[in-house]
């Protein structure tokens, strides 16, 4: 695709070409012969958004309030709105009013941050990917757990897209699968181009059929 930046996760390599070595998932998991088709992280559209818009609004209404205590230059309508109610709380409570209705808001800000930290995080460690022989979940940095369901045993790929998701070209994908599997019909949301993993799967399961 033109003007794709290179390296992104967010737009995986041609479908048709194999990747010649893993970038997300671990190498030494891989089996002799086995070919990487596709890897890919969940897209960031899925994970940061939400919690990155709050974190900015709350850093926004720190320091309308902040420059209404301190003299900073203010904010347009927010210092003055923040004057309003600290004045309110210094009349009942005193000096202790407005500095523990920062502490609410510095509290506010601290558990946005953390929220996006925990997002990013659960972005990072989490990778999908599609072999010639598996489809392959693999969660954690430090220490990995690894599932997989062989393509042999794959009956179908769920594709669910919503319109926003469509305009942004990710969507949720379930494996159905023979068995008692851990990942089988779990949710991966997120999931890049995902009509073009589908098509991976039940090409690579089509594969092993014809080679049977």
């Amino acid at each position: 695709m033109a003007g794709t930046p290179a390296g992104d996760p967010m737009y995986p390599p041609n479908p048709a070409s194999p990747e010649p070595r893993p970038r997300y998932i671990r190498a030494s998991f891989m089996a002799p012969g086995e070919a990487m088709l596709r890897e890919t992280r969940s897209t960031r559209w899925y994970h940061l958004p939400g919690p990155t818009f709050a974190l900015v609004i709350l850093l926004l209404l720190d320091y309308g309030l902040e420059s209404w205590r301190h003299g900073w230059p203010g904010v347009p309508g927010l210092t003055d709105g923040f004057g309003r109610v600290g004045t309110e709380l210094q009349n009942l409570f005193g000096d202790a009013g407005p500095r523990y209705f920062a502490y609410f808001f510095g509290l506010l800000t601290l558990l946005a941050a953390l929220w996006l930290l925990v997002r990013y995080l659960r972005w990072r460690r989490t990778a999908y990917a599609v072999t010639t022989d598996r489809v392959i979940l693999q969660r954690g940095v430090v220490t990995v757990d690894f599932d997989e369901v062989p393509v042999s045993k794959v009956r179908a790929v769920d594709v669910h897209q919503t319109g926003f998701e469509r305009i942004l070209r990710y969507g949720t994908i379930k494996i159905s699968s023979e068995g008692d599997n851990p990942i089988a019909n779990e949710a991966w949301h997120g999931i890049p181009h995902p009509w073009e993993f589908s098509k991976l799967v039940d090409a690579a399961a089509q594969r092993y059929t014809r080679q049977r």
